[in-house]
């Protein structure tokens, strides 16, 4: 199922296409949109994650220091990457809970936008109801707005410039979307989103034995099944497509 309704046979899926993920934490991608990102991987696509944070402060454990967490997230990040197929990681560095403060972050996400020159950019709903992490929040919002401003010369001039070329994106998916229009079938992948997830170890302090660690599977998968429930198939991520082309995730 799809946003206008056609069997998901008969659209072509997007290949050869560069993609682009934003995300406020280390683990937000595979969280939200780990079997997607593996299925357009396997299409033949290039995905880069953009990461706006360090994950300096996503621990509940009182005894690790910010910056030995900063590395340690970094090496989770990187075993995700590989499980999934994701080409580049760009991690902005901002501190963890602080992206509602920075003044330059939707300037660096054009900066990014532009030497990339992604064909679809994924990120967070930021109009999803209840949504109190302002990290998510802010994410959304400003990689909607960057994206808007890339394809404008004068916005950013410096950029320009240096010669990095306004360009426009069309197309863009928000996930974690209170009133999602568009399912990706992720059935073929549900495992390699199960995967990189628990690569995020530091994330998983709630495991504290094999039974935890079912449990926490079973809860990933429960969720792509009820996503699933709205396309037809076994297990599904949903979005909120924006702009009403032709590109298919």
């Amino acid at each position: 199922m799809n946003t206008h309704n056609e069997p998901m046979s008969d659209i072509p899926l997007v290949s050869n296409k560069n993609i682009l993920v934003v995300v406020a934490h280390p683990d937000d991608a595979e969280s939200f949109c780990g079997g997607t990102i593996a299925k357009i991987v396997q299409r033949g696509n290039r995905v880069t994650v953009v990461i706006c944070t360090n994950g300096d402060r996503g621990s509940h454990n009182s005894q690790i220091r910010p910056s030995d967490l900063v590395q340690v997230r970094q090496l989770e990040q990187d075993r995700a990457r590989k499980i999934l197929g994701i080409k580049d990681v760009i991690w902005l560095g901002y501190r963890d809970g602080e992206l509602a403060t920075v003044s330059d972050l939707r300037e660096r996400i054009i900066r990014v936008i532009r030497q990339q020159q992604p064909t679809i950019i994924v990120s967070f709903d930021p109009w999803k109801h209840y949504e109190f992490h302002p990290d998510h929040r802010v994410v959304g919002f400003m990689t909607g707005e960057a994206r808007m401003l890339a394809d404008l010369p004068w916005i950013c001039p410096e950029f320009t410039l240096e010669g990095l070329i306004p360009w426009h994106v069309p197309e863009l998916y928000l996930f974690s979307s209170q009133e999602p229009n568009h399912w990706v079938d992720i059935s073929s992948t549900i495992e390699l989103k199960v995967k990189s997830r628990l690569a995020h170890r530091s994330q998983n302090d709630f495991i504290l034995c094999e039974e935890d660690r079912q449990t926490f599977i079973r809860q990933i998968k429960t969720k792509a099944e009820e996503a699933g429930k709205a396309c037809g198939s076994a297990y599904a991520e949903a979005f909120y497509k924006v702009d009403q082309t032709e590109l298919w995730i």
